[in-house]
């Protein structure tokens, strides 16, 4: 491997190589698709918010482009934060990146044509914010209810 690289095996639950491996063959960066290691790079960072955008503007549609606009958003969320060797990506207690991506994709939908409702960012983003944070709060009150198991982040 080469010094300093940039390494991201995502698969599930065993990933195509440990990040400690990684990282002793010269990785300097290693994300995977796993919650218990840093850098988490599965679909659980862009999808809530993909959906969470695409219905607040009644799109029928996913395209391509809402969907690299999603990777947008996370990228500014990330840089906003400020980007170093240990911390990539936001993660997913960091919440408010969802309603940001939402945003994006909403946004994009409506560039494209194809939403069925217009709606400005500012409004876009409060309805994403409320929507996100009510299904955390209920999500919260059934696992401090012992009637669904803790999620890690919430």
């Amino acid at each position: 491997m080469a010094d300093d690289a940039i390494v991201f095996p995502c698969a599930n639950p065993v990933p195509e190589i440990w990040p400690w491996e990684a990282k002793e063959a010269g990785a300097r960066v290693v994300g995977t698709g796993r919650s218990d290691f840093p850098h988490q790079l599965d679909n659980s960072m862009g999808f809530p918010a993909i959906f969470r955008g695409t219905l607040d503007v009644r799109e029928r549609t996913v395209t391509d482009q809402m969907c690299l606009e999603a990777a947008r958003g996370l990228a500014r969320c990330a840089e906003d934060k400020g980007i170093h060797e240990e911390c990539v990506v936001p993660n997913m207690d960091e919440w408010e990146v969802f309603p940001r991506e939402a945003v994006a994709v909403g946004m994009k939908a409506q560039e494209e044509g194809a939403a069925r409702l217009e709606v400005g960012r500012e409004e876009l983003y409060a309805q994403a914010c409320q929507t996100i944070r009510a299904a955390r709060e209920r999500v919260q009150f059934l696992m401090n209810q012992n009637l669904i198991a803790p999620m890690p982040g919430l």
